[in-house]
């Protein structure tokens, strides 16, 4: 009898030693330096709504003199990425990048990340990568990246380790199990970069 399809755990890519010591060192600084500038994270398209029942974390998306650099690292894996997870090869529009710290009972439910952002007519989700990076030593525990099965009877658990990348399709169901942060400090926090590969979407509407 042939494997239920729905069985097994969507493809992924860990990559570990992503950015470099230097620029992750750069990355915990600004985030530091950020930290009254991050906002609650929201659930939802269009404006989201605050729901602490279904996610409770906290993003920037301004990335300063960074960006550039991070946007560039990120492009560069994208080939080998598709090529491995097999995913139908699409030209990117572009990469959709935000910077989310999860602190003491941080978590995020099962979701999908095709259904969850600011509405994009012109191009939709189609890779996703998650960039982990923390201060040293660690001072949280838990936060695992968990990927489901597409009946959620399956999954693996991925430990969300220091310049280590994840890369699934964007329609692969995931969850950011609970965070423990006994210190409670911003800079403690379990940091992550999201990443979304977009690929232009062939049913834009027509300007």
């Amino acid at each position: 009898m042939s494997e239920n399809p729905f069985d097994k755990i969507p493809p992924y890519k860990i990559v570990d030693g992503f950015l470099g010591e230097a620029l992750i060192c750069g990355l915990l600084d600004h985030a530091r330096a950020e930290e009254a500038n991050f906002s609650p994270t929201k659930v939802g398209k269009a404006e989201g709504i605050l729901d602490p029942g279904i996610r409770v974390s906290k993003v920037h998306r301004d990335f300063g003199e960074l960006r550039d650099e991070l946007k560039a690292s990120f492009e560069k894996m994208m080939p080998k990425a598709i090529e491995e997870l097999r995913i139908p090869p699409f030209d990117l529009a572009h990469c959709e990048i935000e910077l989310v710290a999860h602190n003491d009972g941080a978590f995020y439910k099962r979701h999908i990340d095709t259904r969850t952002g600011v509405p994009d007519t012109k191009s939709q989700r189609a890779l996703t990568g998650v960039l982990y990076f923390h201060s040293q030593p660690k001072q949280f525990s838990g936060g695992q990246f968990r990927l489901f099965s597409l009946n959620s009877q399956n999954f693996v658990d991925i430990e969300p380790q220091s310049d280590r990348l994840v890369l699934f399709p964007s329609w692969a169901p995931h969850e950011v199990m609970p965070i423990s942060c006994p210190s409670g400090k911003f800079e403690h926090s379990r940091f992550a970069i999201n990443c979304w590969y977009r690929r232009p979407n062939p049913h834009k509407e027509s300007s």
